[in-house]
């Protein structure tokens, strides 16, 4: 997990999702913090869906790539799903009555750009791609570099490189804001590592400008 201080009330946690480490690294940091806001790098729609889920836990499915990653990953330590990074982030703010806010695109939009953006040739190409990210020699040097590489393999099919462009345009749109609009709130976000670069690049762009 990478920390990054926006300014003295907004606090940014790069996680890394899947890794139950990392979670418990997220909580360890929400109880130092003590923030006022959380911001979280999923769905309104997905965190109403977690509230859910730690109420009364249920079976999540998962998709054949999130099998892939999982299987990978684990060689850092233990994977569970939902991503520990935002269980843990939507149990301190239910037990601490926090205001949360789903920073990622909601379903509906996230339809709209998908009907407009993922092209039937993009579809073939991501379920005949699954073959190769299970033969490929992935860098496991680090749980960072390997979701970083993760990352670009994925963004290598362009309907999904949209798909992601356009869920990374809106997180990064709502942190800016929050950064600039803030005020005296203390806010912490709990955004998933494979999108740091595109973060810091946005912030610097604000402060450049």
């Amino acid at each position: 997990m990478e920390v990054m201080e926006v300014n003295q009330n907004f606090t940014i946690l790069f996680a890394i999702k899947g890794l139950v480490s990392e979670g418990d690294r997220v909580k360890e940091k929400l109880y130092e913090y003590i923030p006022q806001k959380i911001l979280i790098g999923i769905s309104p729609e997905e965190l109403e869906g977690l509230k859910k889920f730690i109420e009364k836990p249920f079976t999540v499915p998962m998709g054949d790539y999130d099998v892939i990653y999982g299987t990978l990953l684990s060689k850092f330590g233990e994977v569970e799903i939902p991503p520990p990074i935002f269980t843990q982030a939507v149990i301190y703010g239910v037990n601490r009555k926090v205001p949360m806010e789903g920073i990622d695109l909601d379903e509906e939009t996230f339809g709209s750009y998908y009907g407009e953006n993922f092209r039937v040739g993009d579809l073939v190409r991501y379920i005949t791609r699954k073959r190769r990210m299970m033969r490929r020699n992935f860098n496991l040097n680090s749980p960072e570099e390997f979701v970083m590489e993760w990352k670009n393999n994925m963004d290598k099919n362009p309907g999904t490189k949209r798909m992601e462009d356009s869920r990374v345009q809106e997180i990064c749109r709502r942190i800016v804001e929050n950064a600039n609009h803030g005020g005296s709130e203390r806010t912490i976000a709990v955004i998933e590592y494979e999108f740091k670069n595109d973060v810091e690049d946005s912030l610097h762009r604000r402060d450049e400008s």
